[in-house]
């Protein structure tokens, strides 16, 4: 490939094939419906506008809230308005869109994009669908999945750790058990004028915390929990398996986490806002996903350099006999919906995604293809790095792929929408919200011809 490096006016070099972006289509606009974080930011401040410059091609980045994506897009997409060309794929999302998105080998074998390039999870996770065998579903941007993070200054203080010995009888640590994260969240949760780690409070400390906002942002926090109790929705039979005592176990813990130890403001929390209050010092321990580590890292921050990252806990007497938490493989990456615009969106994410990886590792700070983990550039970036990338490389070796079933999305992810919200809420018991979710998920299998009615 003749290949050129391009200095823009930021400084950043830009690699751009003189060979596969030659277009005639100087008048072509692609739209592009994106989830909110510093991907998307990077890609409307920085490769758009350089994509533009280079070819003539506009790319309009479109950030819709996170609550309301999935919904706007299906709407769109169904209606067939072509509104976008290109929209963020969430794999548990995939089933809704299946029949509106272009398969994407043609492409990627006429413009020499190389699928080896990514993990091999990453494809099983964000390229491929049981719903659409054989073709390439999407690409992936930012696959991710969440971890824990603590205050290494608070635990490492001797005045903590004797007060913790003492009131629990054993040594402060990290949690390594969702019921060990209790109670070292329930120690850590200390109110304004308290001290921690021997300086004053101005602000209440809350022991952890995750966006607990009704519907996605609840469902993303427990659903990691629900996995880590073994649970897998339903087995090789479509059979449920949530009908198991242990679910109603995690929802109770998960309640009392909620309650006792996270600030009253994550209730409005869908995603990354809370990370704000770990910035600020007033988080012992978090819920954190990649895309959350610039602001947990803000060097305007008090808790920059202070982080200890580490897997999620394992939850104690789990199914699997799991060690470590098993979180889903979240996180995103874009499809081109079937409009006439297919191609050249596939050109733009070739251009954004491969030609200039390294610079989209640096503009986003997020982890997609093995040159994102393996490049010394790269992992020599930030120092936080150092810390951060080994525990994340531990994360990603037990997660759980969505996308098992076309129906995924219904089944598990409204399903634990329902469960979640509907628990913490107190509007249901667990008992109630376990057998309506059963219920419901049989049903969706009946129709699907996986069980007999």
């Amino acid at each position: 490939m003749n290949t050129t490096r391009l200095i823009t006016a930021t400084g950043l070099g830009l690699a751009i094939s003189t060979t596969s972006l030659v277009t005639m289509a100087s008048e072509v606009t692609i739209r592009w419906a994106l989830h909110p974080g510093e991907e998307a930011d990077a890609v409307i401040e920085h490769f758009a506008p350089e994509y533009q410059r280079l070819t003539g091609v506009r790319v309009e980045g479109e950030i819709l809230p996170p609550d309301q994506l999935r919904d706007r897009m299906s709407i769109e997409a169904i209606g067939g308005t072509g509104r976008w060309d290109m929209g963020y794929h969430s794999p548990g999302w995939f089933g809704t869109f299946r029949d509106h998105v272009v398969d994407l080998t043609p492409f990627i074998e006429e413009h020499g994009f190389d699928l080896d390039a990514y993990p091999e999870l990453i494809r099983r996770s964000h390229m491929e669908s049981s719903a659409r065998p054989g073709d390439i579903i999407a690409l992936p941007t930012t696959p991710a999945a969440p971890m824990l993070i603590a205050r290494e200054d608070f635990f490492e203080h001797p005045d903590e750790q004797a007060a913790f010995e003492a009131q629990y009888g054993r040594a402060l640590e990290v949690p390594a058990t969702w019921q060990e994260l209790y109670e070292v969240a329930e120690f850590f949760t200390r109110e304004a004028g308290d001290t921690v780690a021997g300086e004053v409070l101005e602000h209440d400390l809350y022991g952890w915390t995750d966006a607990l906002g009704a519907g996605s942002g609840v469902a993303r926090s427990f659903i990691v929990m629900l996995y880590s109790t073994g649970l897998e929705g339903w087995n090789e039979n479509y059979q449920p398996d949530l009908d198991h005592p242990i679910l109603v176990e995690a929802a109770e813990l998960f309640v009392d986490l909620a309650n006792d130890t996270a600030p009253p403001a994550a209730r409005n929390w869908d995603f990354l806002e809370g990370l704000s209050y770990f910035r600020d010092g007033r988080l012992a321990m978090a819920t954190m996903w990649p895309q959350g580590l610039g602001t947990v890292e803000d060097p305007n921050g008090v808790s920059a350099g202070k982080v200890l990252y580490q897997p999620l806990p394992a939850f104690e007497g789990n199914l699997k006999g799991y060690e470590q938490g098993v979180p889903f493989l979240g996180g995103g990456g874009v499809f081109i919906f079937d409009t006439p615009n297919a191609e050249e969106a596939f050109k733009f994410l070739k251009w954004m995604l491969q030609d200039n990886e390294i610079e989209w590792g640096k503009q986003t700070q997020q982890f997609s293809r093995e040159a994102h983990f393996s490049s010394e550039e790269l992992r020599g970036l930030e120092a936080h790095y150092e810390r951060f990338l080994p525990a994340y490389e531990q994360v990603l070796q037990q997660v759980f792929v969505r996308q098992g079933i076309p129906e995924y999305g219904t089944v598990m992810w409204q399903g634990t929408v329902d469960f979640a919200t509907d628990v913490l809420s107190g509007d249901m018991t667990p008992e109630q919200a376990q057998s309506r979710w059963v219920r419901n998920m049989e049903r969706t299998f009946q129709r699907a011809g996986y069980l007999e009615r």
